[in-house]
């Protein structure tokens, strides 16, 4: 464990900022500072997040032809930072809650989760992945890569990279996050702090301030289909990725501005 942060230690130190330029495809949005800072409790009856940017709902992957099935569990996203946390809070509607998994670093994926993946620098080199459930357990990522980024068209890591160039720690857990969640009537809510310590380290800051920053905000609903028995993901986005993809597509990564 400490060979390991040691190493992300050292490939923070080392990397080199590269320019990923903004496509006019990719979704942005103007992030408020808070007046006061919202509780973390799950409930999202605070005031603050009144006054918070909104994301109105998701987006299949790209090209996906199943906005059908993402109209049925609508998904309301809304942002806030003050200078010590970045604010996150979903609200999901979902009347049959998948979530078992009860440790945290389990693969929360695999059943109905809420996602966040930042890149504060927007270069591909390092970005930040939580995943919270609706039972609140987390799995948080860093992820780095030691060498200028390749994509695809579809805007993720070419295999090759990913073979040579891509490092995930999953060993690693974010110091300060704060999550929580609640059940609802109409399906459950979720909350997420992320300090501006980790957010702010590249630019040698501790403090968060007016920037802009790469992030992507996704959730995982696992739909029963009554026909097989079995449950079926719908893969929700707000800047499109390919399907399953992700964690290894920081440039497809939406512009947040905190102003």
């Amino acid at each position: 464990m400490m060979m390991s942060m040691l190493f992300v230690t050292m490939l923070l130190a080392s990397c080199v900022s590269a320019d990923v330029k903004k496509d006019a495809g990719l979704p942005s949005l103007d992030v408020p500072m808070a007046e006061t800072a919202p509780a973390i409790d799950g409930k999202l009856d605070d005031p603050a997040w009144g006054k918070a940017a909104v994301i109105n709902g998701l987006c299949p992957s790209r090209g996906g032809k199943y906005q059908d099935k993402i109209d049925k569990v609508p998904t309301i996203v809304r942002l806030l930072w003050d200078k010590d946390y970045l604010y996150i809070s979903y609200e999901c509607t979902d009347a049959d809650i998948f979530a078992t998994m009860t440790e945290r670093d389990s693969l929360l994926y695999n059943e109905d989760v809420c996602e966040v993946f930042i890149d504060p620098k927007g270069d591909g080199r390092q970005y930040y992945e939580i995943q919270v459930s609706p039972n609140n357990v987390v799995f948080d990522i860093i992820h780095m890569a030691t060498a200028e980024p390749k994509y695809t068209g579809e805007m993720r890591f070419t295999p090759e990279f990913c073979k040579t160039d891509r490092w995930v720690f999953t060993e690693w857990n974010m110091e300060g996050l704060k999550t929580a969640t609640a059940r609802t009537d109409k399906g459950w809510n979720c909350e997420i702090a992320i300090p501006a310590k980790h957010i702010m380290k590249r630019f040698g800051k501790e403090k968060l301030e007016p920037c802009e920053l790469r992030a992507n905000f996704m959730r995982y609903d696992h739909q029963p289909n009554p026909k097989t028995g079995k449950r079926e993901l719908v893969h929700m986005n707000w800047a499109p990725v390919q399907h399953g993809c992700p964690h290894i597509s920081p440039a497809a990564m939406g512009f947040l501005y905190l102003k």
